[in-house]
Formats: C-alpha cells, structure tokens, sequence
C-alpha cells in the first residue's frame, strides 16, 4: 500500500509544479457544469489471500466508466460499471489437484453518491468521497469444467484527488469548452473498496481498486 502512495506521489509532483506555474484559465461558463464523465483503468486486488497462489499476481487489470449528474456543485449521485478479467489454475474442490485453467471475470455496477470539497470554478487540486450500492456480477471458467456464474449485493466506498488539466493547455481547454461544452478536464486518481459476500459460509470475494483516469464536466 505504501509502495502505491508513493508511486502516486512521484505521478502527481510535476503535475502540481506545472499547476502552480501555468496561467489561468480565461473560459467562464454561464452556468456551472451539471453532468460529470468518467473513464479509469487500474488494478483490482481480490481479499481472497489464495489469489497469487491460483492467478500468479495479487491484482488484476480493471477498467471503469462512470457518469453522474450534479446537485449543488460538489454531490454527484451517478453510475459506474467495472470490469475485471485474470486467468490463472484451477483446482479441483476434493483433490485439491490442478484442473487446468481458468478465467475469472467480474462486472460491479454501482451507484454512487461522491462529495467534492469544491470552492472555485478553477481550482486545481480537488479531494473528493463517497460510497454508494454495488450490484457485484461475477464468472469463474474453468476448462473441462464448465463455469459458474452469480451476482450478490454488495456496498462500496471510494475516494481520491482529482487535478485540473485545463491551466496546462489553456487555448486547448477554451477550443474544446467552445466546441463541446466541456468545462473542465481532471486527472483523476482513486481508490475504493468492495464488500461483496458470496457462498456458503459466506466469504469476501470484494477486494480493493487503485485507478487513474480522466473525468470531464459539461
């Protein structure tokens, strides 16, 4: 975990440095954004402590996109769908042998609430948090085998930085805002956590994101 933040640190240090130094932005929209889309990619690490022993990683690729509708300039309530894919060794539940291999799959579509500490239309750097429900599908294929495939309730929280990239390429931000109505574009970077109960007994099979990506306002 330690090792990500300081990774992310190292990311984001020029970007405020450039921030700090660039001009302002000129465009004054007539009326604040109301809708916000959002497009990440990152990794997804599963709780299940046997994960690296059957997929050989502790994480997985994962890709995201959200759209939200805005109340009051800083609550967004929207919607997200996830989707994650790894491929690993299967085993057998009796033996405990390998049985070849398999694919995991997982599609979570939640629908959030996120608070935005939001206090200017130009602000560079903004800390943002929220959670919400989580509808969290999920498919294991194994070869030979067949699959199984099933969907739980579960509950999310989230939180990260999102960073104003409209001072980098203030003529590029007034021709898109003019073009497309787009006013502002961030560089978003996130973490959240699911909790998704599966089974009998019940076990854990959420785990924890860590993406960056793009969100636009319009």
């Amino acid at each position: 975990m330690l090792r990500v933040f300081v990774l992310l640190s190292m990311l984001v240090g020029p970007l405020v440095n450039q921030l700090a130094h660039s001009e302002t932005i000129v465009h004054s929209p007539a009326s604040a954004p109301r809708y916000t889309l959002e497009l990440q990619g990152g990794l997804y690490q599963p709780k299940d402590d046997d994960w690296e022993h059957h997929y050989g990683s502790k994480r997985m690729m994962e890709m995201s996109v959200s759209l939200a509708y805005r109340f009051f300039s800083v609550l967004d309530l929207g919607t997200s769908a996830s989707y994650g894919r790894d491929h690993g060794i299967g085993v057998l539940p009796l033996s405990q042998l390998d049985s070849g291999s398999v694919i995991y799959e997982i599609l979570p579509i939640d629908f959030y609430a996120v608070l935005r500490a939001r206090f200017s239309h130009n602000q560079w750097i903004v800390p943002y948090a929220g959670g919400g429900y989580t509808r969290f599908f999920y498919r294991q294929s194994i070869d030979g085998e067949g699959y199984s495939r099933g969907s739980v309730n579960a509950l999310h929280a989230r939180a990260g930085l999102q960073f104003l990239l409209d001072p980098l390429e203030p003529l590029s931000a007034r021709t898109i805002y003019a073009n497309y109505g787009v006013v502002n574009s961030y560089l978003i970077l996130e973490g959240k956590m699911t909790r998704a109960f599966a089974g009998q007994p019940q076990i854990d099979i959420g785990g924890y994101s860590y993406r960056a990506g793009i969100m636009v306002e319009y």
